[in-house]
């Protein structure tokens, strides 16, 4: 069973696949091995993917490796990195679930004539690797280490255009709305995936500038040229993203501010009724306490004339708040 990005897991030949490996023979061919004893010591390039996080083990027994910086599903850093140690390089990108948008890593070991891939999926499914290796020429390792990182930074625009497109038609849709059905929800579900990318794309841009600093890395102008294209790449991605993030902000500031007037207004006819029954309330209040020494209750006209001095009171209140534009 193995993890593919975008759609979940899957079988393949109804076995369960963890090690491919592909190599360069002396005759510049690209052959496949099924393990790696099968593999020629006269081999000039191999490339070994390990396509299941479960394979870790069989991995640093089969190289040797002590430094267990490898990322899986139980050592999540959800940051790229980068180590140069003595035998070899460690390069660490994330790919992105199309449907969670969970990031999944991807484990990029360069050797001397070796590149060793390390993740939970199948590379093939947004990267040819034999189309990389099929021409021999120096520093190869390195190249499909930046072709792999490339891939996977090209896999990022599909979903920072969906977000876009998300936002644009959120825009549409709920862009005038001003009352009755609440849109918060709707907006927080679409920050949250901006946030989701957000934390895996910005990172790449320290990374690319951290691969740029290494001294003697980047030996050739074919590996410049593909870092550049990575670095250009995520520059576009991170404007996709802010543009996004601002257009939801926008939305949302637009949302609130409606909905603050809105609920000034309320409280501001509220607090207008309130002030013209206060009066009144007082008047009631008065007549009501049932006193048997209050001449006005024997007065045959004064329940007619109290009303109508009530009447006069709202009136005047409501033309006193007219006058001052309070409502």
């Amino acid at each position: 069973m193995l993890y593919v990005p975008g759609l979940g897991y899957e079988y393949v030949g109804g076995e369960q696949m963890s090690l491919e490996i592909q190599y360069i023979s002396k005759n510049n061919q690209i052959l496949t091995a099924e393990g790696s004893s099968d593999v020629p010591k006269d081999a000039t390039f191999t490339w070994y993917d390990y396509n299941d996080f479960e394979d870790k083990e069989e991995l640093m027994s089969d190289f040797n490796f002590s430094d267990d910086k490898f990322e899986d599903e139980t050592t999540k850093r959800y940051r790229p990195q980068y180590y140069n140690f003595e035998d070899y390089q460690l390069l660490i990108c994330h790919v992105i679930d199309q449907e969670t948008l969970e990031a999944h890593a991807i484990n990029i070991c360069v050797m001397q004539d070796i590149v060793i891939t390390y993740h939970d999926g199948v590379l093939d499914n947004f990267i040819d690797i034999a189309k990389i290796i099929k021409n021999k020429y120096e520093d190869l390792e390195i190249d499909v280490a930046l072709h792999i990182l490339h891939a996977t930074v090209d896999q990022y625009f599909d979903i920072v255009h969906g977000i876009e497109d998300d936002v644009i038609s959120f825009e549409e849709t709920h862009g005038d709305e001003k009352k009755g059905t609440d849109i918060s929800d709707k907006m927080f579900d679409i920050r949250k995936k901006v946030f989701r990318v957000k934390r895996v794309i910005v990172p790449m841009e320290e990374l690319v500038e951290k691969f740029k600093e290494q001294d003697g890395v980047l030996s050739s102008s074919r590996s410049e040229d593909i870092l550049n294209k990575v670095d250009s790449k995520i520059d576009r991605q991170k404007l996709i993203i802010q543009f996004s993030e601002e257009m939801i902000d926008e939305m949302k500031d637009n949302y609130i501010s409606y909905n603050t007037y809105r609920m000034n207004k309320i409280i501001n006819v509220l607090t207008i009724i309130s002030a013209i029954f206060l009066p009144l309330t007082l008047i009631t209040g008065i007549y009501g306490m049932n006193f048997e020494n209050m001449p006005e209750l024997g007065w045959g006209p004064a329940y007619f004339v109290t009303l109508g001095f009530m009447l006069v009171i709202s009136i005047g209140m409501i033309g006193f708040f007219k006058y001052k534009d309070w409502m």
